[in-house]
């Protein structure tokens, strides 16, 4: 009879030696290489951070050694450009001053322009950094001899140079910000581009504020972006403080400290409370359809409890918003959804500017219509925020929290972006005590408006749930001080690991122990850690691994 057939599968050939796992294979193969860029606007103190991360990256152990660290000037890639296309560079060539500044601004934007990309310094030091590797690994560019090696780039000032950066070193790349207040980087900028004589000139100031416009958003597409290229930060610091001349006194040194341990993982860090909340407020901003922008919110007690989140999104009968519900809907008529999809607040614009041109026609002259609507629409008319069908975020997060019956008075709010003017009147009336943001809002009349109620510097803030009894207010108008100065309501910009890097460098990727003792260790990472790059492209990982099953 013929034997029985049997589903069992055909044993294994017998092991003959050692072998390479896919693991051990992908691990051998990491370049133990970080890429991190600075980016700040002028007088905030980018180079700076530089030479901060630096030391302590080469004071940090890493699997028993130090990274090797080499800063690269993204104007030394400007200079070097210039030299080669005989551009002028005697005006950068002295003492440092507001001319060869902005000289160095008018050829960065000629570099951008000159290669039609505008991530062209970017490239330039990508070039830098491969020429510097072959020098200190004293091998042929191109190949990476694992040695802990980072670099650091000072400074970034386009949005497409992080974006560049960002995949091409994926996540070894990080991209830290520097938050500095407006007022401080003007005293700065003054003391440090003018003799003592000419820093009080109104002139020599109001020129400063001019080079600060331009630095944040000139008008130009190659000119410098310093403020988008900011929100792509992964890590967030401040440097408001006056340090003097002592670089251990910033305010910088800890927070910059700290992101050094989380990404060579040499210790175990947890989230803030501020940087969950952020987390938070980031993963509802993608729950938004809106056509115009997508903004998120988080509402946090005192007690450091997140409370409530909100989005920007239209309302529905009942309460709450489309899209919001376990069991989906039916019908969803956000903008992007309903049978006519269309921006209400860009139609009702366009009704007022078409009104506007048909009334006084001279407006239009020697254009046509839709050329002076265009025009028009970049006015404050372009501005106009109320023709918006959605609940902006923050009123979303303080209604949630009236549903479910928890009071907003003395929370934090964290958002994504500036509040507008109509926000910041719903947080002062909700008793809201401090508000932290990334990304500016230019539309937002928040400060002007409601200055008596809003404040932006911290410098002896006390939140408005603690304001001041009736007797500290006495005293406090004895001694000359303004007793409501400290119960306003703090706009402040967010400092810490932004939402981009949040799952980066918290997720535990390692072991913190010792599974037979229970002692504590980090251990290491078994396919690589959280901010690896591997030294190979994957067209050889797969050729490497094939070859391993044959």
């Amino acid at each position: 009879m013929p034997a029985a057939k049997t589903d069992r599968p055909a044993p294994s050939p017998p092991a003959t030696g050692p072998r390479v796992t896919s693991q051990s294979f992908l691990t051998d193969k990491l370049a133990n290489e970080l890429f991190i860029a600075v980016v700040g606007p002028g007088g905030s103190g980018a180079g700076q951070a530089a030479k901060i991360l630096k030391e302590f990256l080469e004071t940090q152990a890493v699997g028993g050694g130090t990274y090797e660290v080499h800063i690269l000037k993204a104007s030394d890639e400007i200079k070097a450009w210039a030299r080669i296309n005989g551009k002028d560079l005697s005006p950068v060539a002295g003492r440092k001053t507001l001319d060869s500044v902005v000289h160095m601004q008018n050829l960065g934007d000629e570099m951008r322009l000159s290669f039609r990309d505008n991530a062209a310094v970017a490239r330039a030091v990508m070039a830098r950094i491969r020429a510097k590797r072959a020098a200190a690994s004293g091998r042929p560019e191109g190949e990476i001899d694992g040695k802990p090696r980072a670099y650091i780039i000072d400074s970034l000032r386009h949005p497409a140079e992080a974006h560049l950066l960002r995949r091409v070193y994926q996540d070894a790349f990080t991209l830290v910000g520097v938050v500095c207040d407006d007022g401080v980087r003007h005293g700065r900028l003054v003391r440090e581009l003018f003799d003592f004589n000419d820093r009080g000139r109104l002139e020599n100031r109001e020129r400063v504020t001019a080079f600060m416009v331009r630095d944040a958003d000139a008008p130009e597409s190659h000119g410098q972006h310093v403020v988008d290229t900011f929100h792509e930060a992964d890590f967030f610091v401040d440097n408001s403080k006056d340090a003097g001349d002592n670089p251990n006194n910033t305010g910088m040194n800890e927070p910059l400290r700290r992101l050094v341990r989380m990404l060579t993982s040499s210790e175990v860090i947890r989230p803030t409370i501020g940087e969950t909340a952020m987390h938070q407020a980031h993963s509802a901003q993608l729950r938004s359809a809106c056509l115009s922008r997508q903004v998120g919110a988080a509402l946090v007690d005192a007690s450091g409890n997140i409370v409530a989140t909100g989005t920007n999104d239209v309302p529905k009968a009942g309460g709450g918003l489309y899209g919001a519900d376990f069991d989906g809907e039916a019908a969803d008529h956000r903008c992007a959804f309903r049978p006519d999809k269309f921006c209400s607040s860009n139609r009702e614009q366009n009704a007022i500017i078409g009104e506007l041109i048909d009334k006084y026609p001279t407006l239009a002259e020697g254009r046509t219509k839709n050329e002076t609507l265009i025009e028009l629409r970049r006015t404050k008319i372009g501005g106009l925020i109320e023709f918006s069908r959605a609940v902006h975020a923050e009123m979303d997060a303080i209604l949630a929290a009236a549903r479910t019956g928890t009071s907003p008075k003395g929370c934090r709010l964290y958002v994504s972006t500036f509040p507008c003017h109509y926000c910041a009147r719903h947080i002062v009336a909700a008793g809201i005590d401090e508000v932290q943001y990334i990304e500016p809002y230019p539309k937002s009349q928040a400060i002007t408006l409601h200055c008596d109620a809003i404040t932006t510097d911290p410098e002896g803030w006390e939140p408005p749930s603690r304001a001041q009894s009736f007797e500290r207010a006495a005293v406090a108008r004895q001694d000359g001080r303004v007793a409501v100065t400290g119960s306003k309501v703090l706009f402040h910009p967010f400092v810490g690991v932004a939402p981009r890097m949040y799952a980066r460098v918290f997720l535990k990727d390692r072991d913190y122990k010792d599974k037979r003792t229970g002692d504590f260790g980090v251990g290491k990472p078994a396919w690589g850690g959280h901010s690896a790059a591997l030294r190979v492209h994957y067209l050889e990982l797969e050729s490497g691994l094939g070859e391993l099953q044959a």
